[in-house]
């Protein structure tokens, strides 16, 4: 199937999270974003407040990039970007923790923190990071994130691997129509975005647009 520039667009969750990036660069990354109709833009959660100011869908990301926080803490982030505006999470699983044996820590990272952002109207994606899994643990793990109440299940942070067609279609076999499926990581081109869009995902997260384009 081919796809237009606006149905990319639309899919689009716009990555403005290099470390170095500066005020400005946010603001004209939002502003980039407003001109092609991006579904959301994700920033780091300093940024959330700023980023607010320019864009009416602006998502951030917890414990990035290695899931690494207690449960508590990715919880009481999530809070707070919510209170600065963000209405979409992009959360990190511990997946350390998930791929030495703690299968529990998807719940106890996911459950509260998913039950707090639906009371807000704001979405949650949990991050696998699925480079790392066997298809048993994926297909593990990708139910225990619904069990937990996600919105969105999203391969990668893009820091390690990336998206691939097996890994998504493993979670989207594991789990259905229950959630949304996030491609990210190493999308770069337009043939890396119709192949994820063609599975069915109904997000895709890069750095780039005019790169994506037929």
């Amino acid at each position: 199937m081919s796809y237009t520039p606006a149905q990319i667009a639309n899919a689009l969750d716009f990555a403005i999270l290099d470390p170095t990036t500066t005020m400005d660069a946010i603001v004209d990354g939002c502003a980039f974003a407003n001109k092609h109709k991006f579904k959301s833009v994700c920033v780091a959660p300093i940024n959330v407040s700023l980023a607010n100011s320019h864009h009416h869908n602006v998502s951030t990301v917890i414990s990035y990039p290695d899931g690494n926080l207690d449960h508590v803490s990715k919880y009481q982030c999530a809070i707070n970007a919510i209170v600065l505006g963000a209405r979409e999470l992009d959360v990190v699983v511990n997946y350390g923790r998930y791929l030495s044996g703690d299968l529990e820590i998807i719940q106890h990272d996911l459950t509260q923190l998913c039950a707090y952002a639906k009371s807000r109207r704001v979405l949650v994606k949990a991050i696998l990071e699925t480079y790392f899994y066997t298809t048993r643990q994926l297909i593990d793990a990708s139910r225990r994130c619904v069990q937990a109440g996600v919105d969105f299940i999203k391969t990668s942070t893009g820091a390690v691997g990336g998206a691939t067609t097996d890994a998504v279609q493993t979670i989207l076999d594991a789990v259905g129509d229950n959630v949304g499926v996030k491609a990210s990581g190493g999308i770069r081109t337009y043939g890396d975005v119709a192949k994820f869009l063609d599975l069915g995902c109904t997000r895709i997260g890069s750095s780039t647009f005019l790169e994506l384009l037929p």
